[in-house]
């Protein structure tokens, strides 16, 4: 990615704006970035005009001292570019003179970030993670174990959100996957299997949900030492149900096991979760949970959450982590119930058709809650916001994450050209 850096300064300043505008351009220079430009400020409409007008993934202009503002006014009428003003030297007084007459013209198209030049501002931080995010996804392998018409359908998702740098879909039937899995990966023994959980425990096991245990960890061992191995943005979506009807095997621990080493594994082939999941693990380096919104309360302004996918790693502590148990629609082997750990989390909910991205904070107040008419993993969250406002747009599933990837979510629901609703 690249990133056009241009100082701006008056004369009256030139010796303390050449000190803080190479101060700034060193520490973008420090993300690894492709930056065009030099520290040197620039006086002249015509010289920032000649500078934004570079092609760059951003345009980022310092605001190195005051007196500034005048040749931003004429400079910068409708350029989406982002202003860094900082601490002194009448920076930001001149950032903010230059948008209010902008504004006033109807020619304002740019944004004010405010820090130290020794320190990227957060918003600029959020935009560099959200364009590296959307170059991940667009260079992922992503498979898709499902049949054509839902392959086809995630393929013209990825394309109206990426357009032709969408990634190609590789699709794969469940039972060429579990022969190709079978004959290519060493069968675990029950311990080995029950190891790979992590704590995760049964409670009265069956030898079908045994045999349901051990098939699910050589699946997912197969699918992450052979077939995704060496993948730079691994991506893999089961469809559950044509799953479980085929071959009588629910990949609920699959997906756990696979989020818990570093891919992103999606359920129900459901082309806006695929994307919003790859992106809060991306954003994040933590694996996110998928889940239904099952239930509401209006009076505790609390939603209830629950699906049957949560990885191990998001259990608290020990020894209070989880289960293994029979799926909860089907009742075949084997679902998850992770206790998740209580916590502030950002919850996502992607809806292509409207081009919406919903974004809202909360807290996981309890879980494991073992509601048996539910998914297994259960999650009575708080909202932040008001939960009315919230429920006027949510959609179904939500992708919630522990990590604070609100603002990167923001930045990279806006470059996908989606209306973000930040609650």
């Amino acid at each position: 990615m690249s990133v056009s850096f241009v100082a701006v300064a008056s004369e009256l300043h030139l010796a303390r704006a050449r000190e803080v505008a190479e101060q700034a351009y060193s520490t973008l220079r420090a993300e690894g970035l492709n930056v065009i430009g030099s520290p040197e400020p620039v006086l002249k409409p015509e010289e920032l005009r000649k500078a934004v007008s570079v092609p760059a993934d951003i345009k980022l202009v310092f605001v190195a001292s005051g007196g500034t503002s005048r040749l931003m006014r004429e400079a910068l009428a409708g350029v989406e570019a982002i202003l860094w003003a900082h601490l002194s030297d009448n920076s930001l007084p001149s950032a903010l003179s230059a948008r209010e007459k902008l504004r006033a013209s109807g020619a304002w198209a740019s944004e004010i970030v405010f820090s130290r030049p020794d320190k990227l501002p957060d918003e600029l931080k959020a935009e560099i993670k959200a364009i590296r995010t959307i170059k991940a996804i667009s260079e992922a392998t992503v498979i898709a174990v499902c049949g054509e018409e839902k392959a086809l359908e995630i393929q013209g998702t990825l394309e109206e959100l990426l357009g032709a740098k969408a990634p190609g879909i590789k699709r794969i039937s469940v039972r060429a996957l579990l022969g190709q899995a079978e004959a290519r990966m060493e069968r675990p023994s029950l311990s080995e299997a029950i190891s790979m959980l992590k704590g995760i425990t049964g409670e009265e096991v069956t030898p079908e949900l045994e045999e349901g245990l051990i098939k699910s960890v050589q699946l997912a061992n197969f699918i992450s030492e052979k077939l995704l191995k060496g993948a730079r943005t691994p991506i893999i979506t089961f469809d559950c149900f044509d799953m479980i009807r085929e071959v009588g095997l629910a990949p609920c621990v699959v997906v756990g096991l696979l989020l818990e080493r570093g891919i992103v594994a999606v359920c129900e082939a459901d082309p806006s979760a695929l994307l919003l999941m790859a992106a809060c693990y991306l954003l994040s380096g933590s694996p996110p949970w998928m889940a239904n919104l099952a239930r509401f309360n209006l009076e505790a302004n609390t939603l209830l959450l629950a699906h049957c996918t949560a990885c191990p790693s998001l259990a608290a502590s020990w020894p209070y982590r989880g289960t293994f148990l029979p799926h909860f629609e089907s009742g075949r082997p084997v679902a998850l119930d992770i206790w998740l750990k209580r916590g502030s989390v950002v919850i996502a909910n992607l809806q292509v058709g409207r081009r919406k991205l919903v974004l809202a904070r909360g807290r996981v107040r309890d879980s494991g809650l073992g509601e048996e008419r539910l998914c297994r993993t259960q999650a009575l969250v708080e909202l932040d916001c008001d939960i009315k406002a919230f429920l006027a747009e949510a959609g179904n599933h939500q992708i919630l994450s522990y990590p604070d990837i609100y603002l990167e979510l923001c930045r990279l629901g806006r470059r996908l050209g989606l209306e973000v609703v930040a609650l």
